[in-house]
Protein backbone atom coordinates (compact mmCIF):
# COMPACT_ATOMS: atom_id res chain seq x y z
CA UNK A 1 0.00 0.00 0.00
CA UNK A 2 1.51 3.37 -0.93
CA UNK A 3 1.07 6.66 1.81
CA UNK A 4 1.39 10.05 0.09
CA UNK A 5 2.93 12.57 2.75
CA UNK A 6 1.78 16.15 1.94
CA UNK A 7 3.83 19.00 3.91
CA UNK A 8 2.29 20.21 6.92
CA UNK A 9 -0.04 23.64 6.03
CA UNK A 10 -0.69 27.35 7.35
CA UNK A 11 -3.94 27.16 8.58
CA UNK A 12 -7.20 29.79 6.84
CA UNK A 13 -8.05 30.84 10.15
CA UNK A 14 -7.48 29.82 14.34
CA UNK A 15 -9.27 26.44 14.78
CA UNK A 16 -10.04 28.52 18.25
CA UNK A 17 -13.18 30.84 18.32
CA UNK A 18 -10.66 33.39 20.42
CA UNK A 19 -7.07 34.10 20.66
CA UNK A 20 -5.72 32.96 23.63
CA UNK A 21 -6.90 34.51 27.16
CA UNK A 22 -3.56 35.74 28.81
CA UNK A 23 -4.35 37.46 31.79
CA UNK A 24 -7.32 35.84 34.42
CA UNK A 25 -8.94 38.81 34.35
CA UNK A 26 -9.89 38.32 30.55
CA UNK A 27 -11.76 35.35 31.47
CA UNK A 28 -13.96 37.28 33.42
CA UNK A 29 -14.79 39.82 31.01
CA UNK A 30 -15.30 36.88 28.44
CA UNK A 31 -17.75 35.63 30.29
CA UNK A 32 -20.00 38.65 30.90
CA UNK A 33 -19.72 39.41 27.28
CA UNK A 34 -20.72 36.11 25.97
CA UNK A 35 -23.85 35.96 28.30
CA UNK A 36 -24.69 39.44 28.06
CA UNK A 37 -26.66 39.43 24.48
CA UNK A 38 -28.53 42.78 24.90
CA UNK A 39 -25.13 44.60 25.68
CA UNK A 40 -24.33 46.54 28.84
CA UNK A 41 -27.08 49.51 29.68
CA UNK A 42 -25.59 52.41 30.01
CA UNK A 43 -24.66 54.40 33.50
CA UNK A 44 -28.06 56.43 33.23
CA UNK A 45 -30.64 53.86 32.43
CA UNK A 46 -29.85 51.96 36.26
CA UNK A 47 -32.62 52.71 38.20
CA UNK A 48 -31.99 53.40 42.00
CA UNK A 49 -34.54 50.54 43.64
CA UNK A 50 -35.58 51.13 47.67
CA UNK A 51 -35.28 47.38 48.01
CA UNK A 52 -31.96 46.75 47.75
CA UNK A 53 -29.53 47.42 50.89
CA UNK A 54 -27.12 49.04 48.07
CA UNK A 55 -28.99 51.43 46.44
CA UNK A 56 -31.15 52.93 49.55
CA UNK A 57 -27.09 53.22 50.92
CA UNK A 58 -26.07 55.14 47.83
CA UNK A 59 -29.51 57.59 48.21
CA UNK A 60 -28.76 58.06 52.05
CA UNK A 61 -25.05 59.25 50.97
CA UNK A 62 -26.31 61.41 48.69
CA UNK A 63 -28.47 63.41 51.00
CA UNK A 64 -28.14 67.00 51.44
CA UNK A 65 -28.39 66.26 55.14
CA UNK A 66 -31.26 64.62 57.30
CA UNK A 67 -33.01 65.62 60.66
CA UNK A 68 -32.13 63.17 63.70
CA UNK A 69 -35.72 62.09 63.38
CA UNK A 70 -35.06 61.35 59.74
CA UNK A 71 -32.08 59.18 60.58
CA UNK A 72 -33.48 57.24 62.89
CA UNK A 73 -36.71 56.86 60.48
CA UNK A 74 -34.12 55.57 57.88
CA UNK A 75 -32.63 53.42 60.52
CA UNK A 76 -35.49 51.82 60.89
CA UNK A 77 -36.53 51.23 57.46
CA UNK A 78 -32.87 49.97 56.31
CA UNK A 79 -33.42 47.70 59.22
CA UNK A 80 -36.58 46.18 58.08
CA UNK A 81 -35.31 45.66 54.23
CA UNK A 82 -32.48 44.36 56.04
CA UNK A 83 -34.41 41.40 58.49
CA UNK A 84 -36.67 40.75 55.40
CA UNK A 85 -33.38 39.06 53.60
CA UNK A 86 -33.33 36.69 56.74
CA UNK A 87 -30.27 38.52 57.67
CA UNK A 88 -29.61 39.85 61.51
CA UNK A 89 -29.18 43.17 62.41
CA UNK A 90 -29.21 45.45 65.35
CA UNK A 91 -31.18 48.58 65.50
CA UNK A 92 -28.53 50.41 66.69
CA UNK A 93 -26.03 49.14 64.11
CA UNK A 94 -28.71 50.41 61.77
CA UNK A 95 -28.28 54.18 62.81
CA UNK A 96 -24.61 53.98 62.60
CA UNK A 97 -25.12 52.49 59.16
CA UNK A 98 -27.05 55.77 58.25
CA UNK A 99 -24.59 57.97 59.79
CA UNK A 100 -21.85 56.50 57.90
CA UNK A 101 -23.95 57.72 55.07
CA UNK A 102 -23.63 61.13 56.16
CA UNK A 103 -19.95 61.01 56.84
CA UNK A 104 -19.79 60.54 60.56
CA UNK A 105 -18.77 57.20 62.81
CA UNK A 106 -21.63 56.57 64.82
CA UNK A 107 -24.65 57.70 64.88
CA UNK A 108 -23.31 59.50 68.47
CA UNK A 109 -21.17 61.89 66.48
CA UNK A 110 -23.54 62.97 64.34
CA UNK A 111 -25.86 63.75 67.18
CA UNK A 112 -23.37 66.08 68.83
CA UNK A 113 -22.99 67.47 66.18
CA UNK A 114 -26.18 68.55 65.19
CA UNK A 115 -27.71 71.76 64.23
CA UNK A 116 -29.50 73.46 66.80
CA UNK A 117 -32.82 72.22 65.14
CA UNK A 118 -31.34 69.27 65.23
CA UNK A 119 -29.95 68.49 61.63
CA UNK A 120 -27.04 66.57 60.68
CA UNK A 121 -25.38 67.61 57.59
CA UNK A 122 -23.70 65.59 54.67
CA UNK A 123 -19.88 65.34 54.95
CA UNK A 124 -18.81 63.42 52.52
CA UNK A 125 -19.04 65.93 49.62
CA UNK A 126 -16.66 67.91 51.04
CA UNK A 127 -13.59 65.85 50.16
CA UNK A 128 -11.94 66.42 53.26
CA UNK A 129 -12.40 63.06 54.94
CA UNK A 130 -9.57 61.34 56.89
CA UNK A 131 -9.14 57.89 55.66
CA UNK A 132 -12.90 57.78 55.90
CA UNK A 133 -13.58 58.69 58.95
CA UNK A 134 -14.36 62.26 60.46
CA UNK A 135 -13.66 61.10 63.99
CA UNK A 136 -11.25 58.70 65.92
CA UNK A 137 -12.34 57.90 69.49
CA UNK A 138 -14.65 60.98 69.63
CA UNK A 139 -11.93 63.24 68.87
CA UNK A 140 -13.01 65.94 65.68
CA UNK A 141 -10.14 65.28 63.37
CA UNK A 142 -8.05 67.92 61.17
CA UNK A 143 -10.09 69.35 59.18
CA UNK A 144 -8.67 71.79 55.98
CA UNK A 145 -11.67 73.90 55.98
CA UNK A 146 -11.13 75.92 59.47
CA UNK A 147 -14.62 77.08 58.68
CA UNK A 148 -16.73 73.92 58.89
CA UNK A 149 -14.01 73.00 61.92
CA UNK A 150 -15.46 75.64 63.59
CA UNK A 151 -19.20 74.84 63.23
CA UNK A 152 -18.27 71.70 64.34
CA UNK A 153 -16.82 72.62 67.50
CA UNK A 154 -19.18 74.68 68.42
CA UNK A 155 -22.09 72.67 67.85
CA UNK A 156 -20.62 69.87 69.80
CA UNK A 157 -20.21 72.35 72.49
CA UNK A 158 -23.62 73.50 72.53
CA UNK A 159 -25.05 70.56 72.44
CA UNK A 160 -22.76 69.17 75.21
CA UNK A 161 -24.62 71.62 77.79
CA UNK A 162 -27.63 71.56 76.29
CA UNK A 163 -28.00 67.28 76.39
CA UNK A 164 -26.71 68.11 80.15
CA UNK A 165 -28.99 70.15 80.96
CA UNK A 166 -31.97 67.75 79.56
CA UNK A 167 -30.41 64.90 81.57
CA UNK A 168 -30.77 66.44 84.88
CA UNK A 169 -34.22 67.92 84.15
CA UNK A 170 -35.20 63.86 82.98
CA UNK A 171 -33.85 62.59 86.40
CA UNK A 172 -36.33 64.31 88.48
CA UNK A 173 -40.08 62.99 88.39
CA UNK A 174 -42.93 65.03 87.67
CA UNK A 175 -43.64 66.49 90.98
CA UNK A 176 -40.22 67.97 90.64
CA UNK A 177 -40.39 70.11 87.50
CA UNK A 178 -41.28 73.39 87.25
CA UNK A 179 -43.97 73.84 84.57
CA UNK A 180 -41.18 75.83 82.12
CA UNK A 181 -38.98 72.04 82.45
CA UNK A 182 -41.98 70.24 81.46
CA UNK A 183 -42.94 72.50 78.54
CA UNK A 184 -39.22 72.50 77.49
CA UNK A 185 -39.27 68.35 77.69
CA UNK A 186 -42.38 68.12 76.04
CA UNK A 187 -41.16 70.98 72.80
CA UNK A 188 -37.54 69.21 72.56
CA UNK A 189 -39.64 65.67 72.09
CA UNK A 190 -41.69 67.08 69.15
CA UNK A 191 -38.83 69.00 67.78
CA UNK A 192 -36.72 65.44 67.70
CA UNK A 193 -39.72 63.55 65.68
CA UNK A 194 -40.30 66.41 63.41
CA UNK A 195 -39.79 65.88 59.55
CA UNK A 196 -38.74 61.92 60.26
CA UNK A 197 -41.20 60.42 57.33
CA UNK A 198 -40.08 63.60 54.77
CA UNK A 199 -38.01 63.01 51.58
CA UNK A 200 -34.42 63.44 51.63
CA UNK A 201 -33.57 66.04 50.16
CA UNK A 202 -30.51 65.69 47.34
CA UNK A 203 -27.43 67.79 46.76
CA UNK A 204 -27.63 70.50 44.22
Amino acid sequence: MNYTVYPAQQAEKPLTAKAAIVHLGDHLQAFLNANNISSWAPTDDYVLREDRVADVLVCLGTAKGMSIAQIKYRAKKLLKLVRADGSPMKLSFAYDLVANCLGYKAFRHAHVCRSIDHYVENLWPLNVISNGLLFNEGELLAWPSSSTSEMLRERMQFNKHRDSLYNDIKKRSKRERTQKESEYLQMRSKSLARRASQPIEPRD
